[in-house]
């Protein structure tokens, strides 16, 4: 068989086949979502309120408890309902529709409530009960429920939406404002742009001095080492300047700074640095540690250090 005649057939079955409401439920019955069981409409709602009424598939609601359709509805053309009952019948014939059944679950059986006067004029063409009066589920016309189910779906979706955008809005804005600043300043230091180019004025006196000059000035290096081997604290955890940062830009892995940090306080990575540098490097110079101090915001480290010009 072709697809187009599959298609076909699967409409013509869809067509043919009713379509209830309720995917657990029978005609006259509801499906309740707290008690996940079926509940009857005539127990809920009571006998039709006026004459050639029937109940509407599963009393209007669907498996959520959202009313769809009105409770009642007039009969179909030829079918009359004049003793209230769930369903129209042939007029004339005397019989009431079968019930149907083959429900899952009953919920708890309980008296039906009285049948009240009939609220309808001859000329209103809508039914509106007293149960639907006294019930604040169904207190506003069908038309009214179903936009309002779908505008407060679109709420519930909408709002967390609204916040993983603006979460995420954040995220990308502090991500370009890093990229573009990549040297934030270490809490507490003085990095007016002053000083920074006040220090930065004594590099060219330091180049031509060597790094392992400073080995052997205890008095600086000591300064030094108070100034950078602390970690930066809560507050300053997007900080850079710190002797973790400065071995980064001796091109040291961030392993070696984490084993040279785990042997404070007896040894500081400072100076653990200075000597590795050192021993690499014998022609490293101190203008080359101040550039990188000035590129991390050190202007107090700069400051420190530019008294061995």
């Amino acid at each position: 068989m072709r697809p187009q005649h599959l298609l076909s057939a699967a409409l013509f079955l869809a067509q043919a086949v009713p379509h209830e409401a309720s995917q657990h439920c029978s005609r006259l019955e509801y499906w309740n979502p707290d008690n996940l069981c079926c509940g009857s409409c005539l127990q809920r709602f009571g006998p039709p309120p006026c004459p050639d009424y029937e109940f509407s598939e599963n009393c209007g609601l669907n498996d959520f408890g959202d009313h769809e359709m009105h409770p009642f509805k007039e009969c179909p053309p030829g079918q009359c309902n004049p003793d209230l009952a769930e369903l129209c019948s042939f007029c004339g014939s005397g019989t009431r529709a079968p019930t149907p059944e083959g429900s899952r679950q009953r919920c708890g059986e309980k008296p039906a409530p009285t049948k009240e006067p009939c609220p309808l004029k001859p000329e209103t063409p809508s039914v509106l009960s007293s149960q639907e009066t006294s019930s604040p589920a169904i207190s506003s016309p069908s038309g009214t429920s179903e936009h309002t189910v779908p505008w407060q779906a679109l709420l519930t979706f909408a709002l967390p939406l609204v916040l993983v955008l603006l979460v995420t809005s954040a995220a990308i804005f502090l991500f370009a404002l890093k990229r573009h600043s990549p040297y934030l300043p270490y809490p507490g230091s003085n990095t007016s742009g002053g000083s920074l180019v006040t220090s930065e004025a004594e590099l060219p006196n330091l180049a031509s001095q060597p790094l392992s000059r400073l080995l052997d000035e205890l008095e600086v290096l000591e300064e030094l080492i108070v100034l950078l081997d602390p970690e930066p604290g809560p507050g300053g955890a997007l900080a850079c300047g710190t002797t973790r940062h400065l071995a980064a830009k001796y091109g040291l892995p961030a392993s070696w700074s984490t084993f040279a940090y785990s042997l404070r306080p007896s040894h500081s990575p400072l100076r653990a640095l200075i000597e590795m540098v050192v021993a690499r490097e014998p022609s490293a110079s101190l203008g080359q540690l101040g550039t990188h101090l000035a590129q991390l915001g050190r202007a107090d480290a700069l400051q420190v250090l530019s008294k061995l010009a």
